[in-house]
């Protein structure tokens, strides 16, 4: 993935009414439909939530994940694949059961990492 623009409608550092997360999941669901939007529309695109965050925070926590061989390859190729269809895998689906099973080990990795970073509400103190 290219670089991405920082775009003043993802965050505002004034404003302190920012809405965390409520998981990982939804922080990349969000960052996938967003950083498509910039890349066809950048100066059109507009979020009514303000997130405390900006597109490029959950590009750098995923890629350091990886870089940190927390996840591999494989794990990237599926936060992908469904963050473009804005669809979390279903492990019930037989077709789906592995990606699944990527996709949660992914998340998990994510989540305490976001949370950490307060991108995402802490529900569990246990965690940190």
């Amino acid at each position: 993935m290219e670089s991405l623009v920082r775009d003043a409608n993802f965050q505002n550092e004034a404003n302190p009414d920012y809405q965390l997360f409520n998981s990982a999941e939804e922080a990349w669901l969000w960052f996938c439909k967003y950083e498509s939007m910039v890349k066809s529309k950048p100066k059109n695109s507009s979020c009514r939530i303000v997130r405390p965050c900006y597109l490029d925070d959950i590009y750098i926590a995923v890629s350091r994940l990886y870089l940190a061989r927390k996840i591999s390859e494989r794990h990237v190729k599926t936060l992908i694949k469904y963050g473009k269809l804005q669809l979390i895998p279903d492990e019930r689906i037989s077709d789906e059961y592995m990606e699944a099973m990527w996709w949660q080990d992914a998340m998990d990795k994510l989540e305490i990492l976001l949370i950490k970073k307060g991108i995402v509400i802490c529900k569990d103190t246990k965690q940190l």
